[in-house]
C-alpha cells in the first residue's frame, strides 16, 4: 500500500480520506446527479504549465481544474468526466488519453487506457469502473445525448452578473469546452437552449468544505503559521525583499508537497500599498513596515494569509496606533461572521469600524492622512475552497448569505499617507496595513483556523526582537 500510494501521489489526491476516498469521490458526483438530474460533461485542464510554448519550462506543477479535482481527484490533464444520471448501465464514464510508457519515462506515472492492465490501474486506484479513450468522447456523447429523454447537456463554466449584465469567463478550458460542446449540439441539430450551466449546483455542493477539507486547510495553516515565525525570528539577516521570499517560501515549501497557494507578496514601506505587489526585490529600511501576503497548499485546500509588521522589530506610536485600527476592523468581522450572513454585511462591519477608528483615534490625536482609496479598498472577505480564490469570480456570491462550511478569509486594510506628532515627535511615512486571517462558517459563529499565527503587537515584537 506504502509503494501505491507514492507511485500515485502526484495524479490521485485523496483528500487526506485514505481508504475512504474513492467513495468520498463517488458520493459528491451522486449528489451532483441528483441535483442536475441529466446528462452532464466537465472536462479537466487540457494542458499542464507551458504546454503550449515551444521549450518552456515551469517550476509549477499541473493543478487539476477545481471541479474534476473536487470529483474524481484525479490530477493529470487531458481528462473528461461524462455523468449520466438516467442510465441504468453505467451513469458514470472517465475518458483518458492512451497510456504511454514513453512519456512516464520522462515524466512519472499517468493514468490512461489501451490495455488491460492500464485499465484496470485506473479502476483501482479511481474507484471508476467504466474508463474509455478520450478519443471516444464525442461518438459516446453523441449516443448518450439521443438516448435521454430530456435533451439537455450540462456543463461546467464561469458566469455571473456583471454591471447588472449576465456575462461569462471566456478566456479559459472550461469556456472553450463550452464551445466546443455548443458546436457539437448545433451539429446534431439539438434543441435550442440544450446546453445548460451546471456552476450554481456544483458550488453548492462544493463550497461548505468537509471534515477532511478542514483538516487539510488547518494542516495548511500549521505549515503557513511556521514558515512565518521562523522569517520573523530570523529576520535581521535580511536586506532585502528577495530574500525574504526565498527564506519564507523555503521554509513553507520544506513542509508541504503541494506548492505554494499563490506567489507571495513581500512589500515594504510604499510597496505596501499597491495590493498585489509581486516585485519582491527593493531593499529594506528599518523605519519601514513589511507587508506579507503568503500561504501554502496542504492537498487541495489552502492557506492565504497576510501580516503587516515593523522592519526594525519594534512598532512606532504611530504605526502602532494605525496597525491596531486594522486588527480591530479584523476582530470585530470575526465577531460577527457565522453562517446566514452575507460578504455585504460583513464588509459593512469592518470598514465602518476602520473608518470611525481612523476619525477617533489618530485624527483624534491630532493626525493627518490621505488614503489610496475611497471609503473601502478592497472587499475584507472572498471565498476559499478547492482554489484559492473560489466560488463565481464575479463575487455575486458577496450578498448571498453564507453556509454552514463555507471558508472565508478576513482581511481588512488601510493604505496611505499619514502623519502624527506624538511625544514631541513628528512621525511622516506612505504604510500599508493588512491582516488576513482564514475563517469556517458555522451555524453561530466561525472558527478562526490561523488563530495560531502570530498578529498581535506583543508577540510579532517578542519574535522579531527575542523579549
Amino acid at each position: 500500500m506504502k509503494t501505491i500510494k507514492k507511485v500515485y501521489s502526484g495524479i490521485f489526491r485523496d483528500g487526506g480520506a485514505g481508504s475512504n476516498a474513492k467513495r468520498r469521490y463517488r458520493d459528491r458526483r451522486r449528489k451532483l446527479m441528483e441535483r442536475e438530474g441529466s446528462l452532464m460533461a466537465i472536462t479537466g485542464v487540457p494542458y499542464g504549465p507551458g504546454g503550449k510554448t515551444v521549450w518552456a519550462y515551469s517550476h509549477n506543477p499541473t493543478y487539476q481544474e477545481p471541479s474534476i479535482m473536487y470529483l474524481t481527484g484525479i490530477n493529470q490533464n487531458n481528462v473528461i468526466l461524462l455523468l449520466d444520471p438516467k442510465s441504468k448501465v453505467s451513469n458514470e464514464i472517465l475518458f483518458l488519453g492512451r497510456k504511454d510508457r514513453i512519456m512516464e519515462f520522462w515524466e512519472g506515472v499517468r493514468f490512461g487506457v489501451g490495455d488491460k492492465a492500464s485499465l484496470k490501474e485506473v479502476q483501482s486506484v479511481t474507484g471508476i469502473k467504466d474508463v474509455r479513450d478520450i478519443a471516444e468522447f464525442k461518438d459516446v456523447l453523441k449516443e448518450r445525448f439521443f438516448k435521454n429523454k430530456k435533451k439537455s447537456l450540462g456543463t461546467f463554466w464561469y458566469e455571473g452578473i456583471r454591471k447588472g449584465k449576465k456575462t461569462s469567463i471566456t478566456t479559459d478550458h472550461n469556456y472553450d469546452f463550452k464551445q466546443k460542446l455548443a458546436g457539437w449540439l448545433r451539429e446534431w441539430k439539438a434543441p435550442k437552449g440544450a446546453l445548460t450551466n451546471i456552476m450554481v449546483n456544483h458550488f453548492d455542493l462544493r463550497l461548505p468544505l468537509d471534515k477532511y477539507d478542514i483538516q487539510n486547510a488547518r494542516k495548511a495553516q500549521e505549515i503557513t503559521g511556521q514558515g512565518f515565525r521562523a522569517m520573523l525570528k530570523n529576520f535581521g539577516e535580511f536586506k532585502n525583499e528577495c530574500q525574504i521570499q526565498g527564506f519564507l517560501e523555503g521554509q513553507m515549501l520544506m513542509n508541504t508537497p503541494y506548492g505554494l497557494s499563490y506567489p507571495s507578496i513581500v512589500a515594504s514601506g510604499v510597496n505596501a500599498t499597491i495590493l498585489h505587489y509581486m516585485k519582491n526585490d527593493d531593499p529594506i529600511f528599518k523605519n519601514e513596515m513589511m507587508l506579507i501576503d503568503f500561504g501554502v497548499r496542504w492537498m487541495t485546500m489552502h492557506a492565504d494569509i497576510t501580516r503587516t509588521f515593523p522592519v526594525s522589530g519594534k512598532f512606532n506610536p504611530m504605526q502602532k496606533i494605525l496597525y491596531e485600527i486594522v486588527l480591530k476592523g479584523q476582530d470585530e468581522v470575526e465577531k460577527a461572521a457565522r453562517a446566514g450572513l452575507t460578504v455585504e454585511q460583513l464588509n459593512d462591519v469592518c470598514w465602518r469600524v476602520i473608518n470611525n477608528e481612523l476619525e477617533k483615534k489618530f485624527s483624534g490625536s491630532g493626525g493627518k492622512y490621505k488614503l489610496r482609496y475611497e471609503d473601502r479598498p478592497h472587499g475584507v472577505s472572498h471565498l476559499m475552497g478547492e482554489q484559492e480564490h473560489d466560488g463565481d469570480p464575479f463575487r455575486n456570491y458577496a450578498t448571498q448569505p453564507m453556509k454552514v462550511g463555507w471558508m472565508i478569509s478576513n482581511e481588512p486594510g488601510l493604505y496611505g499617507d499619514f502623519r502624527i506628532r506624538l511625544n514631541g515627535k513628528t512621525y511622516d511615512e506612505t504604510i500599508g496595513i493588512r491582516i488576513e486571517d482564514n475563517l469556517v462558517m458555522t451555524q453561530k459563529s466561525c472558527i478562526n483556523l490561523s488563530r495560531n499565527i502570530p498578529k498581535s503587537v506583543k508577540d510579532i515584537e517578542r519574535l522579531m526582537t527575542g523579549n
